[in-house]
């Protein structure tokens, strides 16, 4: 019966090993799928929608060809839409079948396009240039498309192909091919038994063993005690009876007796030592198996808390991600820091716009003139530490960012950026440094973003349009201002540096001229317009500037005012004396932190930055 069970087992073993081996080798399905995009006509832009990216899960590897330059970009569809909006390009979307079809879309109007170079453009989240060829892994989500180009102006790369791994896991051929070779090894031991069983059934039968006659028991005399005679030493009869057939085991017979036992033994053993080469397969064809044949077991993540944050019903999508405002301030910070040590303002207009971009222009005139006066200070771009983009389809669009520098003793930079059309990059347009102490509210997450409060919004402590004109009155009257409640005065360092410059001016002032001349200190709001950005407590981050004038006259007919002491403002008068007197205006770009109506918290200057803006000389009337 042994030789049954092994026989039953050898077989069962046979099929699962050849079923799990089958599972890896013939029934193996195609680890990836591939959609070629066929574009019948040479445009110089594909776009790939996202449903096409999405047609299989997973990663998705872009593989394009066809030309010498090869440039790709991905970022949201509307966005790239929108850029493409004058321009022909060829979309691929998908059909009802699920299938990749090519249309050409025409811009509206009569106009050539002449070509546009895509390359640079903040819209994109991620960009790649490659030569000849190119191949990317990509893992875009819904709602983010692809924009294939050369560069702009030539057709795009016609051989675009996007391919997706597809599990072809078998989770069942690991188990399968062990469960088979547990089932040969315990078929191997079955035979062994059963061999050995065998063996030793085919040993001499033996009876037992035959009594001698009794021998007569000898009497003594007297008390001597009787005498037994001893017995004859016992023999084994065969099977027929004989008594005198030779002994079996001095015969030498090697089939009876213990030798016969050792036979079967050592003949098992070998046929042990045959089944190790067939263990060994089974063994190897398990461990060089990849986890793809194992059931796996996902653990289920537990869960952390987090900050709940409700979305606006019908609120739109942030104009940045953090990934695209990481690479804007890298590229401002170095463009800006090329545009200073050259006194480029042209290069400067590519990525400051609006008081920032004035204030250079001023810095870089005085240099041209003043080779010992110093360049305006760098724009931190090491990293972006707090980002709060305007949640916003359309254009333009702003985003507030707070900028850490490579020295931790210089303070961060706090700077509004806007960019006006799809086709313009952002720009710079108010910068500050922060305050050592200021706390920054707290703010919508980046993903979220925030809308931008209008100007004449009632919903603050005061409008943002009206902020400009409230603080100027606090840095001429002090605590005296009728807006002086509204602000938060003791953490204001700033007021208190313009209290002191103004305090040492006109002592110096008073030093020569006070017999002959006057100094008059003013403060106006500047000529930008506020920006507003809300945030979580129903307060703003609002940047505004503010106009500081100084205005110095004679007071006599015969006097004048002498400028070659301050050769800045003897270059931007392009005189170096007066008789009227000289108007000298420095702005200061300001961030402030404005809560909600009715809460009791005030007014936070969050950071600053001033500068000498401009100089002119006095009208005799004036």
């Amino acid at each position: 019966m042994r030789f049954v069970w092994a026989v039953v087992a050898f077989v069962l073993a046979a099929a699962l090993i050849g079923a799990g081996i089958a599972q890896r080798t013939v029934f193996l399905g195609p680890d990836t799928a591939t959609v070629r995009i066929d574009t019948p006509e040479e445009q110089p832009y594909t776009l790939i929608d996202a449903e096409v990216f999405r047609t299989h899960s997973g990663t998705q590897t872009l593989e394009v060809a066809g030309t010498e330059r090869i440039y790709a970009a991905y970022g949201r569809t509307a966005d790239m839409e929108a850029w493409l909006s004058d321009a022909p390009y060829n979309h691929v979307t998908l059909d009802d079948q699920g299938s990749a079809v090519t249309e050409v879309v025409q811009p509206d109007g009569d106009a050539e396009f002449e070509g546009r170079n895509p390359e640079g453009s903040d819209l994109w989240l991620e960009e790649y240039v490659a030569e000849g060829e190119l191949s990317t892994r990509l893992q875009l989500p819904d709602g983010v498309s692809v924009l294939i180009a050369s560069d702009g102006a030539a057709p795009a790369p016609a051989d675009i192909s996007i391919v997706w791994p597809i599990s072809n896991a078998t989770p069942w051929a690991g188990p399968l091919i062990v469960a088979g070779g547990l089932l040969l090894l315990l078929g191997v031991l079955l035979w062994i038994l059963g061999i050995r069983h065998v063996r030793r059934s085919r040993g001499p039968r033996r009876k037992g063993p035959v009594l001698p006659p009794t021998e007569p028991i000898a009497v003594g005399v007297g008390r001597r005690r009787a005498a037994v005679a001893p017995a004859e030493p016992r023999k084994e009869l065969t099977e027929g009876g004989d008594d005198t057939a030779p002994d079996a085991d001095a015969a030498g017979d090697g089939d009876s007796g213990p030798r016969d036992d050792k036979g079967a033994e050592g003949r098992a053993n070998r046929r042990a030592l045959l089944s190790l080469p067939v263990l060994g397969l089974t063994a190897a064809l398990v461990t060089g198996c990849s986890p793809d044949v194992w059931p796996q077991v996902t653990p289920t993540p537990t869960p952390s808390p987090s900050a709940t944050v409700v979305t606006p019903e019908n609120q739109q999508a942030p104009a940045l991600t953090d990934v695209q405002a990481a690479r804007i301030v890298e590229d401002i910070a170095a463009t800006v820091a090329e545009a200073d040590e050259n006194r480029d303002l042209d290069l400067a207009g590519t990525r400051l716009d609006g008081v920032a971009l004035a204030m250079r222009e001023v810095n870089y005139r005085i240099r041209e003139d003043v080779e010992d006066h110093p360049a305006p200070a760098a724009i931190a771009g090491e990293k972006v530490s707090i980002m709060l983009p305007q949640a916003f389809d359309e254009w333009p669009r702003t985003a507030m960012l707070i900028v850490e520098g490579e020295d931790p003793a210089t303070p961060p930079n706090i700077m509004m950026i806007a960019q006006a059309d799809p086709w313009s990059n952002y720009k710079v347009t108010t910068i500050a440094s922060m305050e050592a102490s200021a706390e920054v509210p707290e703010l919508p997450p980046s993903w979220l973003g925030s809308p931008v409060v209008p100007p004449d919004s009632s919903f603050l402590s005061i409008a943002p349009q009206d902020l400009a004109a409230a603080y100027a009155d606090v840095l001429g009257r002090g605590e005296e201002s009728e807006f002086a409640s509204l602000f938060d005065l003791e953490a204001d360092t700033f007021r208190v540096a313009v209290e002191e410059k103004r305090a040492q001016t006109l002592e110096s002032f008073n030093e020569t001229g006070a017999e002959t001349g006057s100094i008059e200190f003013g403060q106006e709001p500047g000529d930008s317009d506020p920006v507003a950005l809300a945030t979580l407590g129903s307060g703003a981050i609002v940047a505004v500037t503010v106009d500081e004038i100084e205005t110095v006259k004679p007071t006599e007919d015969d006097a004048v005012i002498k400028l070659e002491g301050d050769r800045a403002i003897s270059t931007l008068t392009g005189e170096t004396t007066t008789g009227t007197g000289v108007r000298t205006t420095y702005t200061d770009q300001l961030f402030f932190a404005v809560p909600a109506p009715g809460s009791t918290e005030r007014i936070r200057l969050l950071g600053y930055a001033s500068g000498l803006r401009g100089a002119e000389i006095l009208e005799e009337d004036e």
